[in-house]
């Protein structure tokens, strides 16, 4: 017997062979077992899913002869016309090769004649996408209203192309890709049967690179089994099919934690010199980073991973060297690396930029830490406030401002409270609250940074007082959590629960001198760039490389 490709030799006979499709072939088993035929059917979904043997097997079953049956037997003489392709009352037509009116026309002349031999005449249009506008509304009324022994059936990779007068006429069904383990079995199966040695890993390879398609991984099998024989030794579908291997990409990312520019540009030309195709490494660099997520913030990882877990303790290692926001930024540097490098005529050298990104992130940091980070800054003098801003490159030196005479406190409504001598002294409040300070950050980590942009005004047996300088920062800390966090710390720190905790907003407050200070009042125009406001843009030009324009 000559030879026959696997997806050939393995194409479903029976519904009970179909695989994945368990909701269409219900439906289809209880309208025939119901009488319930439909005219028309659309099949749609990816290649290699099982359209066109749905149709085939949906041919049998109308024209077997123990039916019209759910099951069709596979014996009789219908079933095995059908089977080989050579019905007559059975025509598969490609809608790529005759996709003009004139074809539809005939098709539409020979439906009038009654069928041959077989209980339905049955039309199945492969790629019927491909069918011009004049073709399709050509159709549309025999569609509608075909002879009762007639049944068509169109497979579309493409539905969007299908225009809604034609869908509206037919009952559609999706069929959906296959999973990474429905295909994994169905090869094991296939090398079992055909006494094919193969490792796990291997067929994990195969079936990822089917991306849901059963024929495209059985084809890729076939080419597998023609370069090894019999034995499949694990670096075989590797280089069969111009793939990187999942050491190769746990090394790759292993040198981005190491941020190792040279040593990943390196690998980048290995991969290269093997032949391997750089839009693989790519897209696999990508599966890989999704992986490494998944491991990070899921608790079942394993599930999530569809069977691909020959490097689950690989993964969970190296997800614990990475924050969720690094690998974002490197999935979206590669996803945009990978769709530039299909357009581009040097996508070596796109590839090699972005592996050069990829060792310069870093875990991102809160806006709101920054901004109170700058705000703490010691700000200029006003003689340097209406100084012009240095050009990018050059530094000059700061001067600190001379402190400007005490002036007299204004009255408030709540006076602040000094702090009781006879419990503990200036020293002893700022050591009692730098740990209260670092224990609140360890609780939660914006405190440390919240707090930071206070002044304890009173700490004693009795309450803790903190006036803040800006409203948002005291708005953030009278949230119901950070104080609870606070609290905590304070019962850590004092070993007591009854201090009460005072939020104040522009009191004021004793410099570390002694000297009362009072908050400067606000100005009245705003046309004049204030200190502060000349500090910050300063440091966020330091910090951010930029440039003043206009």
């Amino acid at each position: 017997m000559e030879f026959q490709v696997s997806a050939r030799k393995w194409r479903p006979q029976k519904f009970s062979e179909l695989i994945g499709q368990e909701h269409i072939v219900r439906t289809l088993h209880n309208a025939i077992g119901m009488d319930r035929v439909a005219h028309a059917y659309l099949f749609s979904g990816t290649r290699g899913v099982g359209k066109t043997t749905t149709a085939r097997l949906l041919a049998k079953a109308l024209n077997c002869a123990e039916g019209p049956t759910p099951e069709p037997c596979d014996q009789c003489d219908f079933c095995k016309e059908i089977r080989d392709g050579i019905s007559v009352d059975v025509m598969e037509i490609d809608g790529a090769s005759n996709n003009g009116i004139n074809e539809v026309r005939d098709l539409i002349d020979n439906i009038q004649y009654s069928t041959s031999a077989c209980r339905f005449k049955v039309y199945i249009i492969d790629e019927v996408h491909m069918l011009s506008k004049p073709a399709f509304n050509a159709l549309l009324k025999t569609l509608e209203e075909p002879p009762p022994q007639v049944v068509f059936i169109f497979a579309t990779t493409e539905l969007i192309k299908i225009p809604e007068t034609i869908l509206s006429r037919c009952q559609c069904f999706e069929f959906k890709p296959l999973t990474h383990q429905q295909i994994i079995n169905q090869l094991k199966a296939i090398c079992e049967n055909d006494g094919i040695q193969i490792d796990p890993h291997s067929l994990e390879e195969i079936a990822k690179n089917g991306a849901g398609s059963m024929r495209d991984a059985q084809s890729l099998l076939d080419q597998v089994i023609a370069f090894c024989g019999k034995e499949i030794d694990p670096g075989a579908v590797e280089s069969v099919l111009g793939i990187v291997g999942q050491n190769a990409l746990a090394s790759f990312i292993d040198g981005v934690m190491q941020k190792d520019a040279a040593g990943l540009l390196q690998q980048v030309s290995e991969v290269i010199a093997h032949g391997k195709d750089l839009g693989y490494f790519c897209r696999d660099l990508i599966e890989y980073l999704r992986n490494l997520m998944l491991v990070k913030v899921a608790g079942d990882a394993e599930a999530l991973l569809s069977g691909q877990t020959t490097h689950l303790d690989t993964l969970k290692k190296q997800a614990a060297a990475f924050q969720p926001d690094e690998l974002q930024q490197m999935f979206q540097i590669l996803s945009k690396a990978e769709m530039e490098m299909k357009r581009s005529s040097l996508p070596q050298i796109l590839f090699e930029m972005a592996v050069l990104r990829l060792t310069d992130v870093r875990p991102l940091q809160e806006i709101d830490a920054l901004i109170d980070k700058i705000n703490r800054m010691e700000g200029p003098s006003p003689a340097e406030t209406n100084a012009p801003l240095p050009a990018r490159g050059h530094t000059q030196p700061v001067r600190k401002a001379a402190p400007e005479p005490a002036q007299p406190t204004p009255k408030r409504d709540e006076p602040v409270q000094p702090t009781d001598p006879a419990v503990s002294s200036p020293a002893t409040e700022n050591t009692t609250w730098e740990k209260i300070r670092s224990a609140a950050g360890a609780i939660k980590r914006p405190l440390g940074t919240y707090l930071d942009n206070c002044r304890l005004t009173a700490l004693n047996a009795q309450e803790i007082r903190l006036s803040f300088i800006d409203q948002f920062t005291m708005g953030q800390m009278e949230k119901e959590e950070n104080l609870e966090a606070l609290k905590e710390a304070v019962t850590e720190v004092c070993g007591t629960k009854e201090m009460k905790i005072i939020l104040q907003r522009g009191q004021t407050a004793p410099d570390p001198a002694g000297e009362t200070v009072s908050e400067p009042k606000p100005k009245a125009s705003s046309k004049k760039t204030s200190a502060s406001e000349d500090e910050i843009m300063r440091d966020a030009l330091d910090v951010f490389g930029g440039k003043v324009i206009g």
